[in-house]
């Protein structure tokens, strides 16, 4: 996790610095080009102004976009980067077994028991998302297109005293006594341009008055977005506004003319993927969108022919915290359980699917578009799964997430 101190006594002469420039802004229109041709925009700073807050969203968040980051916190995080000394840990999130804490200027997480009666869960976090990272990766790129899970580094136990010897300092209070955690990759949050834009389309007329300081807020930096297929309702005005872990929903989804058809097939397959080849019920996931950096289009040999070893490092710097492109993220497998492949395994991911907030499409829906969705939603999660098993499971489990949500409409539940 800790990465060497720079050796700041390197100064690149005026020449140096000029051929710097000269090819960052090469890498620049190079990073453009290459996004083009892959099918991606580019948004920079003349289209963030032009944008109204529902078009910068509807572009961000179709998951082929990238932007340039230009905001405090990003100088903060590239400052740190280079500077340890102005390392810190801040919290960015909670969760039911544990507290998350990134470092700024790295690229890692560390999750730390909420307390010792949360040590198992938190253990069986970790060997969940073990495995569902794992399950992935073993998975081919045509079904999981599209889908992140964090990359698990380590597990820290209390005695792990090269670990804490070196990182408690960067704590807020003291680490006492030293608790169990893990270590893995960080989904950052959705850009600054977006985070704003949310506010503009979405908070109540007391926050969008206070704007500014309403962004500011540390709690409001960490924002990740949940992807809401199965819930439709108005926003209520009353309703406390956050950006930390804003809930997207479906006919918001639809407001910004987001391609809703997307996010389901993409949370089918990841749920066909979690089902057959990670072999675990999917409780309570997570589906958000949130960033992730980028790295610098790498220099040409003739570039490499004008530089030397010492001063090529100033046009190859590893982390790029100045652009950003939001995607699809899954995680917190806490509650995640193997299953046996028979009916009570099937039960089990029926009931995983339903213990959850609302992400996935609804069956027992009667509005026309969720309808439309649940079909696709269907289709690919059978299509998926049929690449990953050749039992009748996944079609048993349709029909018994079919027949629950039946059960709960005509019951008259709230959670269809």
């Amino acid at each position: 996790m800790s990465e060497p101190i720079r050796d700041r006594s390197i100064t690149p002469t005026a020449s140096v610095a000029s051929i710097t420039d000269s090819l960052k802004s090469l890498m620049t229109s190079t990073r453009r080009a290459a996004g083009e041709f892959a099918g991606l925009t580019f948004l920079d700073d003349t289209a963030l102004t032009n944008y109204g807050p529902q078009k910068i969203l509807n572009r961000m968040l179709s998951q082929n976009t990238y932007i340039s980051m230009n905001s405090s916190a990003t100088s903060q995080y590239r400052r740190a980067h280079n500077l340890p000394e102005l390392r810190k840990f801040e919290q960015i999130g909670e969760g039911q077994c544990g507290t998350v804490w990134a470092l700024v200027s790295s690229t890692l997480v560390l999750k730390i028991e909420k307390n010792k009666k949360k040590t198992a869960q938190l253990w069986n976090d970790s060997v969940m998302h073990k495995t569902v990272q794992e399950a992935f990766e073993q998975t081919t790129v045509l079904l999981r297109r599209g889908l992140n899970v964090p990359r698990y580094v380590q597990w820290i136990h209390p005695t792990h005293d090269m670990f804490w010897d070196e990182y408690s300092e960067f704590f807020p209070d003291p680490v006492v006594p030293k608790p169990y955690a893990f270590i893995s990759s960080r989904i950052f949050p959705v850009p600054l341009p977006v985070r704003a834009s949310l506010v503009d389309s979405f908070a109540p007329p007391q926050i969008k008055a206070e704007k500014e300081a309403f962004l500011a807020k540390e709690e409001n930096r960490h924002c990740l977005i949940r992807l809401y297929l199965g819930r439709r309702e108005t926003r209520s005005s009353t309703r406390q506004f956050r950006l930390r872990n804003f809930d997207l929903t479906v006919g918001e989804m639809e407001y910004l003319r987001l391609d809703t058809e997307q996010y389901a097939i993409a949370m089918a397959r990841a749920l066909a993927i979690l089902h057959w080849k990670a072999g675990v019920d999917a409780n309570d996931v997570e589906f958000v969108l949130g960033s992730s950096l980028t790295f610098p289009c790498p220099p040409t040999a003739k570039d490499l022919r004008a530089l030397n070893y010492d001063t090529v490092r100033f046009v190859t710097e590893g982390l790029d915290f100045h652009h950003r492109s939001v995607g699809m993220w899954i995680l917190d497998f806490d509650q995640c359980q193997f299953f046996a492949e028979n009916d009570e395994g099937v039960q089990q991911l029926m009931k995983g699917f339903y213990h959850n907030d609302p992400y996935y499409p609804r069956p027992s829906s009667t509005n026309q578009k969720d309808m439309a969705l649940w079909k696709a939603f269907k289709g690919a999660y059978l299509e998926a799964s049929a690449l990953l098993t050749s039992t009748a499971l996944p079609k048993a489990f349709i029909e018994a997430v079919e027949a629950e949500g039946q059960k709960r409409r005509d019951g008259g539940s709230m959670f269809q």
